[in-house]
């Protein structure tokens, strides 16, 4: 299950990037418009609550955010924005950029995959690799053992 949400993902991301990537960049980027708020001032006195009862570590990331992260991050129901908090902030950006029918797919991924997973663990932390223990030469498996003449 895990690898097809990381397909679904690529895929929405190629999308993405292919289109950008086309465009020609100017060599000097424009500063942002002066209408333009920040983030904080586009929440409710309610969302400003919310995030002032938070622990200093989640206000800190949660200011990082995008503008748009963060909208998004107050559409969602409580139990997705638990599971979105435990997101990668490049799922997280990537979740956003996806139109809607994308997004109820990942998540539907994602909450899938969040089913057989331990509470503090991240939503996209990879499979563990398993390390075996290193072997010396003396104790290889096709050595053979020595016999006596």
């Amino acid at each position: 299950m895990r690898k097809t949400f990381w397909y679904i993902l690529g895929g929405q991301l190629a999308t993405i990037s292919i289109p950008v990537m086309a465009q020609d960049i100017p060599e000097t980027t424009a500063p942002p418009p002066a209408d333009v708020q920040p983030a904080e001032a586009m929440m409710t006195p309610e969302q400003m609550a919310v995030v002032d009862g938070w622990p200093e570590e989640r206000q800190v990331r949660f200011r990082q955010w995008p503008g748009d992260v963060q909208a998004y991050f107050w559409t969602l129901a409580p139990e997705r924005q638990e599971l979105f908090w435990r997101m990668a902030d490049g799922d997280k950006l990537a979740l956003v950029a996806m139109d809607e029918a994308g997004r109820e797919a990942a998540w539907g991924q994602i909450e899938t995959q969040v089913g057989g997973m331990e509470p503090g663990e991240s939503v996209a932390d990879p499979d563990p690799i398993e390390e075996s223990e290193p072997m010396d030469e003396a104790h290889s498996e096709h050595d053979e053992p020595m016999k006596r003449s």
